[in-house]
């Protein structure tokens, strides 16, 4: 009974140890790690010159890279913090371009090349746990073109666009050091306009970029 009672003790000291560890786990840091995930785009090119004619790329795929930044965790257990990522991705799409008369030609894709991002977030620590909101600066490098069924580009463009995200995500502390992330973010690369080859003539042309993307990564924490 006395050795039942001396195991139960222990028990109950570890337990408490334990919980006492993660109330004190310090959220205040560097970090850096690596990441990957799976990118939904909506993407939508208009010649505004002939609205009629215009195509929905939607590009999707899969993507991964690396992502660093520094925490700074408040006495009320806030937690402020900047991060950044850079990816290269698979993000692709094609689709019929719809010429002016509503004829398809199905010859038209476009591939995000890589994406970059610059956020503040906002978090509030529960011991090992932290959910977060961010938000803050998107880039991203954007190609697309449209072949006619006859090989022949009819026109390429690179574009590099540029909008905002925001998002949502939670971290788990696993070691005072391993760290790891799942996070839901939604991006608007904005809008670029530009010059269309069109036969004999020159057309305005627009294009959009905006993508709903889930992420795990796990991080190096200082």
């Amino acid at each position: 009974m006395r050795q039942l009672l001396i195991a139960a003790s222990a028990l109950a000291l570890g337990a408490g140890t334990a919980a006492a560890q993660d109330q004190v786990y310090d959220w205040s840091g560097a970090y850096v790690g690596v990441q990957a995930g799976y990118a939904l785009g909506q993407s939508l090119y208009t010649n505004t010159d002939f609205p009629t004619e215009y195509v929905n790329y939607d590009p999707d795929g899969f993507f991964g890279g690396v992502y660093a930044g520094y925490n700074f965790q408040m006495s009320n257990n806030v937690v402020l913090g900047i991060d950044g990522d850079l990816n290269f991705t698979g993000i692709k799409g094609s689709n019929d371009y719809w010429w002016v008369g509503g004829i398809p030609v199905p010859t038209a894709s476009a591939e995000i090349k890589y994406t970059a991002a610059l956020r503040a977030r906002l978090g509030y620590a529960m011991g090992r746990v932290l959910p977060y909101v961010a938000g803050g600066l998107s880039v991203a490098k954007y190609d697309f073109d449209f072949i006619r069924d006859t090989g022949f580009v009819h026109y390429a463009e690179s574009e590099t666009m540029v909008g905002w995200n925001v998002g949502l995500g939670a971290e788990y502390a696993a070691t005072d050091s391993l760290v790891l992330r799942a996070e839901y973010r939604y991006s608007d690369y904005g809008s670029k306009s530009f010059a269309q080859p069109d036969f004999f003539r020159i057309d305005d042309a627009h294009i959009t970029l905006s993508s709903h993307d889930f992420r795990f990564g796990i991080a190096y924490k200082f």
